[in-house]
């Protein structure tokens, strides 16, 4: 039998929840940046995560965080419908959502502006550090030849970049600088010269996984 999550019992248990963690915060804040959603369900918002199956040990990683905010107890798995592709009938992603709460709407609150996913002025002064940093690079991060790390912020406008790079460097003494990729969207890039800088801020919070993505 389905649990009817809107039973009293469940909203009280659900309320009862205290707000996130500054570590936790963090996190969820850097998702939001990168590949995570938001949406209202009720007065509150809550925080969905979904990566490809290639990242299954991502997603497993950020339930282990984020499961104490979440009905049930496994994420999910969603199916490739795909007629006539490779992986038909296959796991196409892996995902969860939160349920809503007050902490994922101060979430929201620092990373949407009118409905829209955006970098704020603030958000990053005041809420990345090389964690969360580490959680972007996860997400939407590549080496390029050379060295050079990029952020692929596909979504946001030359605008909010310029604000991700200068807050952060200026909070963490780093040099990255925006630039037009191939003509489609922007990104965030980070000199040679960064390498070991960066390494030293991402590499104690990177998963195996990923290490392919930190600067040498």
């Amino acid at each position: 039998m389905k649990t009817n999550y809107r039973l009293p019992y469940w909203q009280a248990l659900k309320n009862s929840k205290p707000m996130l963690s500054p570590v936790l915060m963090e996190i969820a804040i850097a998702m939001v940046l990168s590949d995570a959603s938001m949406m209202f369900s009720g007065t509150q918002a809550l925080m969905k995560i979904e990566q490809g199956y290639l990242q299954h040990e991502f997603v497993k990683h950020l339930w282990s965080l984020f499961s104490g905010y979440c009905w049930g107890d496994m994420y999910n798995t969603r199916i490739n419908t795909t007629k006539n592709s490779p992986r038909h009938g296959m796991v196409k992603s892996y995902w969860f959502k939160t349920f809503s709460h007050l902490t994922f709407t101060q979430v929201y609150n620092l990373c949407y502006q009118d409905g829209a996913k955006t970098i704020l002025p603030g958000t990053v002064a005041n809420y990345i550090t090389g964690l969360g940093l580490a959680y972007i690079v996860m997400s939407d991060g590549s080496l390029w030849k050379g060295n050079m790390l990029v952020l692929h912020f596909q979504g946001f406008s030359k605008e909010a970049n310029e604000i991700f790079s200068q807050e952060l460097n200026a909070k963490l003494g780093l040099h990255s600088s925006v630039a037009a990729y191939q003509g489609k969207y922007w990104i965030v890039r980070f000199p040679v010269s960064d390498g070991a800088k960066l390494r030293a801020l991402i590499e104690p919070h990177m998963l195996p996984m990923f290490s392919y993505k930190i600067p040498r």
